[in-house]
């Protein structure tokens, strides 16, 4: 379905003609672009996003990992405390869009992959057998965009 056909089905984007609904989505697109790393997309989804919705967004990302993952329907409202119509939504979204989120889980494996690389290291001398692993204080939101 095209975008002005989707905005006319919804009310209150009515009176919105196609030329605006294209700058807006294209401002969103930009503003996700613009983070250069965690710091700067959690200053750009705190001054557009609402609390309820990062969660919205964090939950329907989870969900849709755990479907990807072959998990049932049953088990994941179960587990994540959410009602079947919300696993059947983000099921029907993963099957329409599943490179989206086969895209958000490569990205999230690599910042762990990084994260898990720099956030600790190995300390002790070298006749030490067990070295100790200390914190290098290396964050999540620490890992830049590539």
């Amino acid at each position: 379905m095209s975008l002005t056909r989707r905005l006319r089905k919804m009310r209150r984007y009515k009176n919105l003609g196609t030329g605006d609904s294209f700058e807006a989505l294209n401002k969103l697109r930009d503003a996700f672009l613009s983070a250069h790393d965690g710091h700067e997309a959690d200053l750009i989804t705190d001054g557009i996003l609402t609390h309820d919705e990062k969660l919205k967004i964090g939950r329907r990302i989870l969900i849709a990992n755990w479907i990807l993952a072959g998990i049932g329907i049953e088990e994941i409202s179960r587990q994540l405390r959410v009602g079947k119509n919300t696993v059947m939504h983000v099921s029907r979204r993963v099957e329409k869009y599943e490179d989206c989120f086969k895209l958000i889980k490569k990205r999230s494996e690599t910042v762990e992959k990084e994260f898990d690389s720099k956030a600790y290291k190995l300390t002790g001398g070298s006749t030490l057998v067990h070295k100790r692993r200390e914190h290098t204080g290396f964050k999540r939101i620490d890992v830049k965009r590539k």
